[in-house]
């Protein structure tokens, strides 16, 4: 008997119509509930002003909906917009990709422009609208701290990261071609973005940081907080250090290899240098403490005195010329630090230990969010842009944290986009009730207990 053939390589035919109000994003609720009882839209709202049509809050939750779904785009508000299941979860529609365009051009203001030099790094100051998101951000923080009492333990992981852009109004930066070149203050403990600054390519890492690293410990709850740095050498600043020690937050840094640094460096005998590892590629990474004495501008008894941490890099069987300068195989780096309690080794691993945090907060924002594809040739709509991808990543965290299973805790968003996020669901009406129906299994195994244990938190609104 002949088979009979089906058209098409699927074996069943797809067909438009469908009319009843379903949604593939069903596991989203659990975001929108997050939003709504840490006050996401209420705190919005207040300081993010009125406008016609959907509110300040409702944009915002639209924003991060589509940054958490994937979406990387304006024009993929599209898509959520034409979803009747998500509009019933909402209890509004998304945004027309046009609403959303102007909605992110408010965050612009043309006036803060007005003191661009010609040449030569420019940070214009925060509009109203955009420091609005950032209280938006501190009330996240704050329902953090008090739901999930990390401890008093702080440590402020600061590092910038370029976006390579095409836009004719991207400056070009240090690496020779057109980019951004945000700078984010991460809470290491956590997972949490404190702080950040959306920055032109050209804009050097090391610019006003001290700056941002005190407003992201402003954006701390009150209390006594134990604050240590971790910094590249974008922060190996006098300045810098000396406000950081002053206010007894314990630092390490990435030291420039000046040459009088590299000079005390190569004096150091063979039995000063200690082992430390042997990398994939055999090299051998062995550290020092370095006796040395920075010059500055103005010398006083009164500066205090800090220590340094040589790192040298060489082939198993690399060797030194008489001098102790490198012979093209030999690399040397340094860390400067006024933590004196730690033993060498545990100092270099600690401060290493930013590349786990701040550096995955630079991947997961560029790669997994929206960070990587900036929507706009203002200023200010990118900015606020960034500010909206950051606070998407840190209401995840804070999702996993406090109410997903705990083998979901480090899960990035294309997992929780594949396991949470994305389910089907169909909105029903009983009893004059309406309710999002799901697979049993999803309800009781996923959707329910992260719920159950949202309701049974303390979450602060205002």
């Amino acid at each position: 008997m002949r088979r009979k053939e089906v058209s098409g390589v699927l074996g069943v035919e797809l067909a438009p119509g469908l009319e009843e109000a379903t949604t593939p994003y069903a596991g989203v609720s659990l975001l929108i509930e997050l939003m709504r009882r840490c006050g996401v839209d209420s705190v919005s709202n207040r300081v993010l002003g009125v406008k016609k049509g959907l509110s300040a809050g409702q944009m915002v939750e639209c924003f991060v909906l589509l940054s958490a779904l994937g979406g990387e785009c304006l024009e993929d508000f599209a898509i959520l917009r034409q979803d009747r299941g998500l509009e019933a979860l909402l209890g509004y529609r998304p945004p027309a990709v046009e609403t959303a365009r102007q909605y992110l051009d408010r965050f612009h203001d043309e006036k803060l422009l007005e003191g661009r030099p010609e040449q030569g790094a420019f940070v214009p100051m925060e509009p109203s609208g955009l420091a609005g998101l950032g209280v938006v951000n501190g009330q996240l923080i704050r329902n953090y701290v008090g739901v999930m009492a990390p401890g008093k333990e702080v440590t402020l992981d600061v590092d910038a990261h370029l976006v390579p852009m095409t836009k004719q109004e991207a400056l070009v930066c240090y690496e020779g071609y057109p980019a951004y070149q945000p700078l984010l203050v991460g809470w290491a403990e956590t997972g949490l973005v404190l702080a950040d600054e959306f920055r032109d390519g050209n804009v050097p890492a090391g610019h006003g940081i001290g700056e941002l690293v005190d407003r992201a410990y402003e954006g701390l709850p009150d209390g006594e907080w134990q604050v240590k740095v971790r910094s590249d050498s974008a922060a190996y600043q006098w300045d810098v250090l000396d406000h950081w020690n002053d206010r007894k937050w314990q630092f390490a840094v990435s030291a420039d290899m000046s040459q009088q640094l590299r000079a005390e460096i190569g004096k150091l005998q063979a039995e000063d240098w200690h082992y430390w590892a042997r990398e994939a590629d055999g090299k051998v990474r062995e550290w020092a403490e370095v006796a040395y004495l920075s010059s500055r501008k103005v010398e006083s008894k009164a500066v205090p005195v800090y220590r340094y941490v040589a790192v040298r890099v060489r082939p198993a069987q690399g060797l030194l010329i008489d001098d102790g300068t490198d012979t093209g195989q030999v690399r040397h780096f340094a860390v400067v630090t006024n933590r004196w309690e730690l033993g060498g080794e545990e100092l270099l691993k600690w401060h290493r230990g930013k590349a786990g945090t701040i550096e995955h907060v630079h991947r997961v924002i560029k790669d997994e969010l929206a960070g990587g594809v900036y929507p706009s040739g203002k200023f200010g709509a990118n900015a606020a842009w960034l500010r909206l991808q950051l606070l998407t990543y840190n209401l995840l965290e804070l999702l996993k944290a406090a109410a997903l299973p705990p083998e979901m805790r480090h899960a990035r968003p294309k997992r929780l986009r594949f396991v949470v996020f994305t389910h089907m669901g169909k909105l029903v009406s009983h009893a004059g009730q309406r309710m999002m129906k799901v697979a049993r299994a999803l309800f009781e195994g996923l959707l329910g207990p992260p719920r159950a244990r949202m309701r049974h938190l303390y979450w602060s609104s205002a």
